[in-house]
């Protein structure tokens, strides 16, 4: 049948427009196929390798943090499990739908676990680092662990990370001296990521926690994972390279833990103040003890309890973070007229047996100035020894007229007093020694200058200021009698296996070369502050030599004078010193000394090697004194 020229056209427009649409399709199948090609055999390894990333995480295993111990191998410090719920950002599709889910979470007391305005929050912070695995609750109990892995596929995105957590098995009473950790600030992180440290990672920020930062944190692993769709994991890919962590070094410490023990509890609490005991033979550090303290296992706390207490630290207006031991600067009072009283020995201007011009009468008289002694009616004419013993004011100011202050200067610093110690600790503070030179120097800027009439103030310790690891310094190097060691509080550094990395090695700081004289003189004179009759008797120990000296230094920002003691036995070869330090509490000799009495009776009665001591010197002694010793 013939069509009309118009049904042709018709026709002949279908065609055409048949061919085009094939035409398209077919280009369609074309650029599919070539896609397929591209992707399959011309991206194909990388396809490969993409694929294989979206299914494997990089895992960094945390190296455990070295331990501390005592000398005795008593933990101070270790490590305790804990787990955390963190969030993986990439894998977080539904940001609101988790959050509402997580909040139904209860504790096994029906406490919900999470809140949901801190969820956003945490939430909106972890998507800066969307393939970090960012803590949204930390130190999780295994209820609340069971439920999140048996329930993942309700939580994607959502992990459980296990990690370590610092414990301080003494509390407060070590705070000062191993101080605390805590997390990286996210402002830090970045200056100190080449240095090896992770996102999360935590840094010592005081104490030895600080000083010994490097021999502690050991040496990160890592591993690859393979993770599911949710972001959990679903164990190790053998095939591919691992790094086991390498743990950091233990510190094993000079510090005796129930010494320690023992001085906290012996310490007024309701006073300030600070407690250094060394061991003169070789500077190590036996007791440092500062109060208020804190107790850092706070730092490991979840994160709304730890903010909740760190508050409440930092804005204590009793400074519980400082440590007086080495921060702690006060005036060293009577204790420092044995230092006053060693350089007139040492320069040959006194002996055992010297007076002074004046008798003590309660006062004395220096130009238009009228100085005063402590006791009102005053001592009389007295020798060095019972001035020492009785602490006389008027027989030291005129010592002082008599050595002069370059002398005293001299000796003060041969014993370590106004100057940094160099312990093994940050933030020592160095305290100051007057003298001539430099209180000129000091206040030039007031037009002050040095008449010699402060010689006076500075031979009774109340012109200078020192702190009270200084003190046990000069009181150790006092019973020395040879060296002044720079004081320490590691031993050995060793590895988590037990091999010695390094050892700390007593230092000689100074070598004193005392005439015997002297030694001999400074000897009675120490023994007769704790003799009956002397200021410090309530630090005596029966069948011990006890030798100290006693301290009330001024005090501007209060009524009560500071009150001091140092002591240590038994003086002919002293194994322990002691410095104690009381913020306006009164006289030394009756705040200061007991406190050193109690830590020096446990010393002699309790601990191995003061037992040991005492059995030695008193072998047919009665022990029965020691029944009233109290364990700490």
């Amino acid at each position: 049948m013939l069509l009309g020229p118009h049904l042709q056209d018709e026709q002949q427009e279908r065609i055409r427009k048949s061919n085009v649409l094939a035409a398209a399709i077919a280009g369609l199948f074309i650029i599919l196929l070539m896609r397929l090609v591209v992707l399959q055999i011309v991206q194909a390894q990388k396809n490969i390798q993409l694929s294989l990333e979206n299914r494997m995480q990089l895992k960094v295993l945390d190296a455990p943090r070295g331990l501390m111990l005592d000398r005795f191998g008593r933990e101070l410090v270790l490590n305790r499990p804990s787990f955390s719920i963190c969030v993986l950002p990439y894998k977080v599709k539904r940001r609101g739908e988790l959050i509402s889910r997580l909040c139904r979470i209860r504790t096994a007391e029906g406490e919900p676990v999470f809140d949901s305005l801190e969820l956003l929050a945490a939430l909106r912070h972890a998507a800066g680092r969307r393939f970090d695995a960012t803590p949204i609750s930390e130190d999780v109990s295994m209820d609340v662990i069971s439920v999140i892995e048996e329930h993942s596929a309700d939580f994607p995105g959502v992990v459980v990370e296990t990690e370590s957590r610092r414990e301080y098995v003494l509390g407060p009473a070590a705070f000062h001296a191993l101080g605390y950790i805590s997390e990286i600030p996210e402002d830090q992180f970045d200056s100190l990521k080449n240095a090896g440290y992770h996102y999360g990672d935590v840094l010592g920020k005081a104490g030895l926690e600080k000083q010994y930062e490097n021999d502690l944190r050991g040496v990160d692993g890592q591993e690859f994972v393979e993770v599911n769709a949710y972001g959990q994991v679903q164990g190790a890919i053998t095939d591919l390279p691992r790094s086991d962590p390498v743990p950091g070094n233990d510190l094993w410490l000079s510090l005796r833990a129930d010494l320690l023990m023992v001085t906290a509890k012996a310490f007024p609490d309701s006073f300030k103040g600070a407690v250094v005991a060394l061991d003169p033979r070789n500077g190590e550090v036996l007791v440092m003890y500062s109060h208020p303290s804190v107790d850092a296992n706070i730092f490991s706390m979840a994160p709304a309890q730890r903010s909740k207490q760190w508050t409440a630290v930092a804005m204590d207006p009793s400074l519980p973070l400082n440590n007086r031991a080495i921060q702690g600067t006060y005036s060293p009072g009577s204790t420092f007229k044995l230092i006053s009283a060693l350089s007139g020995l040492e320069c040959g201007e006194l002996n055992a047996n010297s007076t002074m011009p004046r008798p003590c009468t309660g006062t004395y008289r220096i130009g238009g100035r009228i100085a005063h002694c402590w006791k009102e009616t005053g001592h009389g004419r007295l020798t060095l020894i019972p001035a020492i013993q009785q602490s006389c004011n008027v027989y030291f100011y005129q010592v002082g007229l008599k050595v002069g202050d370059k002398n005293i200067i001299k000796y003060a610093t041969l014993f370590g007093l106004g100057g940094l110690t160099g312990i093994d600790l940050p933030q020592e503070k160095e305290g100051w020694m007057s003298g001539e030179e430099a209180y000129n120097k000091r206040f030039a800027k007031r037009g002050w200058v040095w008449t010699g009439g402060l010689v006076l103030d500075l031979a009774i310790g109340q012109a200078q200021v020192v702190t009270p690891l200084q003190l046990a310094v000069m009181v150790a190097a006092m019973g020395n009698t040879e060296h002044r060691y720079r004081p320490h509080l590691v031993r050995e550094i060793r590895t988590h296996d037990g091999a010695v990395v390094r050892t700390i090695r007593p230092e000689s700081m100074a070598t004193l070369h005392l005439k015997p004289e002297t030694i001999e003189t400074m000897r009675k004179a120490l023994i007769s502050v704790v003799e009956p009759g002397g200021t410090g008797g309530r630090s005596a120990v029966p069948g011990i030599s006890v030798g100290g000296k006693t301290g009330s230094a001024q005090n501007p920002q209060g009524k009560l004078t500071h009150g001091l003691f140092a002591a240590c036995a038994p003086v002919e070869n002293p194994v322990i010193a002691v410095a104690v330090v009381l913020e306006n509490a009164g006289h030394g000799g009756s705040v200061a000394a007991p406190v050193a009495g109690d830590i020096l009776r446990y010393f002699f009665a309790r601990d191995p090697e003061g037992r040991r001591l005492w059995d030695q010197l008193n072998p047919q002694g009665d022990t029965g004194w020691m029944a009233n010793v109290p364990a700490p």
